[in-house]
């Protein structure tokens, strides 16, 4: 009997860390986390731009340039190298005239079930700056794509950004 009741509870234990592991599989297949380093695309142009990393800091979400892809980017600015491509057009205060490496465009996002928002996010090519709301693309089960909406009043953008791996 103690036999039985000893195996009963090994399975029970088995049971309960395959379901755990299942549920962490399911956040991580869902891939709620948008932490991680995106492929940005330029909705107006379909132009790949930049790599932006998405860190946490403390309870809100940013982002941050540390790359720039778009060949047009750099004819524009008149540099050589990506690495001298400057903000010239950010708003005052979120890196204008600084380094575009380093600039960050996404700020103050806070999770809010399966979105982040109440935060904002910047168009470094116009330098304005928009509310912003963020959510996993529900037909992505990989949890690779990521949607970016800029908003003012009624009018807004929405970006497809690509987790880089």
């Amino acid at each position: 009997m103690k036999k039985l009741t000893n195996s009963i509870f090994v399975l029970a234990v088995a049971v309960l860390l395959m379901a755990t592991n299942a549920v962490s599989a399911q956040i991580t297949m869902n891939s709620k986390n948008c932490v991680g380093i995106w492929k940005t695309v330029d909705d107006e142009t379909g132009r790949t731009k930049s790599h932006v990393e998405i860190y946490k800091n403390g309870n809100d979400y940013h982002a941050k340039i540390i790359k720039l892809l778009d060949p047009q980017t750099l004819k524009d600015s008149g540099k050589d190298k990506f690495e001298d491509v400057t903000c010239d057009k950010c708003a005052d205060g979120h890196g204008k005239g600084g380094k575009m490496i380093g600039t960050e465009i996404v700020w103050d996002m806070v999770a809010d079930g399966d979105k982040w928002g109440n935060g904002k996010i910047m168009d470094p090519k116009k330098g304005k700056i928009y509310t912003c709301t963020m959510w996993m693309d529900g037909e992505d089960k990989t949890g690779d794509t990521l949607k970016i909406r800029g908003w003012v009043g009624f009018f807004y953008r929405t970006q497809t950004w690509y987790r880089v791996k």
